[in-house]
């Protein structure tokens, strides 16, 4: 059965009384460092950033091979335009935030710290756009399967809860039959509320959103799950499915983490489990972000294809804290500037969970950040293995975290592989829990890259 750990189980777990004074200093540190901080950006209005006058495209922001680049530098290209062409089964389009001139096609870093091939533009302020096709409600009657899934493919839609997953191979079905589509409201970890803002502000755009996705996929039911915390939607949706005509099932989740992750969604919601190696499909599920449905509207209605979102900028470093819509390329350096950001020193791209520290200001935001955090600094300790068995008791996935610690620091890599490294999401609870703050994440994440590297050279072999 999977596991899951409340943030109040967490906190329990980490001011237990069975332990000695360095390590509650530990723990105290970790709770300083870990506050939800969702109230300070859950309510705002969605902010607006002014355009860098350069723009850092990669051609992979999704799970696959990247995208081929089709234009040169000196092109002048506009808003909208294909700039990247998707290539192999698993991949996606990229398409021009902005217009401008290309000048440049290099290998620049982004936030996990490798190096991709990167289109950069000179912003000239125009925002001329490509020409885009734009439909009606009236449409979706007379319009076929096969030419939604193109709309989909063409504009470069992927899952933006954080796996980047093709949304047009995802929803690739075939024969096969969809008995629940679930919408992922579930924005479990602390300071992130995107996917809030998203829900409150862009109801009716989710809702028909969801037509076309029923008009393609035809589920038996479509459920949208919400987390207790944030039951206020209901009322919002309730209203516009009333407007539209147009009823779900709306489904209140425990605030449970990792609650948004797709195996334990599917199981609150549905109560089905699905093993390793088996995809949602094959348990008929299929589970899509708020906001990859809110593209999905953007795609077929207003022909645009997906070229920002919505992120949450929030942290104790950070000023004019709050939901911004941010073009994809937008680069963090320009972002500290607009924002009067004066720290800088530990930036997260996505949550202080499951995210991504980055090293360098000229990485950009790309489909998959949901959030761009500035965080204290603060150092602590960190100290051996103490074998509490914290990490095992937290994990959700049923694995033993501290193995990986363990094989990383002593290069037996093929051991991570044995211990089922590959089931881990990457949730973070782990190392959230851990008294001693063993690099846990570090350790798996770094594991698994060089395990992809050495299966990589094997297969060459």
């Amino acid at each position: 059965m999977l596991r899951r750990i409340s943030f109040k189980r967490i906190t329990n777990i980490l001011f237990s009384k069975d332990i000695d004074e360095n390590e509650k200093e530990a723990k105290k540190n970790i709770k300083k460092e870990r506050q939800p901080m969702k109230p300070l950006t859950k309510n705002t209005e969605i902010k607006e950033i002014k355009d860098s006058s350069l723009f850092y495209i990669p051609l992979s922001q999704h799970i696959g091979s990247p995208s081929i680049p089709i234009v040169e530098i000196g092109d002048y290209v506009k808003k909208y335009e294909k700039i990247g062409d998707a290539s192999g089964s698993i991949s996606a389009n990229i398409h021009s935030p902005i217009s401008g001139d290309v000048v440049d096609v290099v290998d620049h870093f982004i936030a996990n710290g490798k190096k991709i091939k990167t289109i950069i533009i000179a912003n000239d302020f125009q925002n001329k756009e490509a020409d885009l096709t734009k439909r009606e409600l009236r449409d979706l009657k007379s319009i076929k399967k096969d030419e939604i899934f193109k709309i989909i493919k063409e504009a470069g839609i992927v899952g933006l809860g954080g796996a980047q997953f093709p949304t047009h191979v995802k929803y690739d079905i075939k024969f096969r039959k969809v008995e629940t589509f679930i919408i992922n409201g579930a924005e479990c970890e602390p300071y992130l509320t995107s996917d809030y803002s998203v829900m409150k502000n862009f109801t009716k755009e989710i809702l028909r959103g969801l037509k076309v996705i029923q008009k393609l996929l035809n589920p038996k039911e479509i459920v949208i799950g919400i987390e207790e915390e944030n039951k206020e939607l209901i009322e919002i949706f309730e209203k516009v499915q009333d407007e539209e005509e147009f009823k779900t099932k709306i489904e209140l989740l425990p605030v449970i983490y990792p609650q948004g992750s797709e195996l334990q969604l599917i199981n609150t919601i549905t109560g089905k489990k699905v093993k390793k190696g088996e995809l949602p499909l094959e348990k008929g599920v299929i589970v899509s972000n708020v906001s990859t449905v809110k593209a999905i509207y953007d795609a077929f209605f207003e022909g645009k294809p997906l070229t920002e979102r919505i992120v949450t900028i929030s942290g104790e470093k950070a000023k004019n804290i709050g939901n911004y819509r941010l073009k994809f390329g937008t680069p963090v350096y320009h972002i500290v500037r607009e924002l009067k950001i004066t720290n800088e020193d530990k930036v997260i791209f996505g949550g202080p969970m499951m995210g991504t520290e980055i090293f360098d200001s000229r990485v950009p935001t790309v489909k998959g950040t949901s959030g761009i955090l500035f965080l204290d600094t603060e150092e602590i300790e960190r100290k051996s293995c103490i074998s509490c068995g914290y990490c095992v008791e937290a994990c959700p996935m049923n694995l033993m975290p501290f193995e990986f610690a363990d094989y990383y620091k002593n290069g037996k890599y093929e051991k991570m592989a044995t211990a089922n490294i590959q089931n881990c999401i990457e949730c973070g609870a782990c190392e959230f829990v851990c008294p001693s703050r063993v690099p846990l994440m570090e350790s798996i994440k770094t594991g698994k890259l060089i395990l992809s590297e050495l299966e990589v050279k094997n297969n060459e072999k």
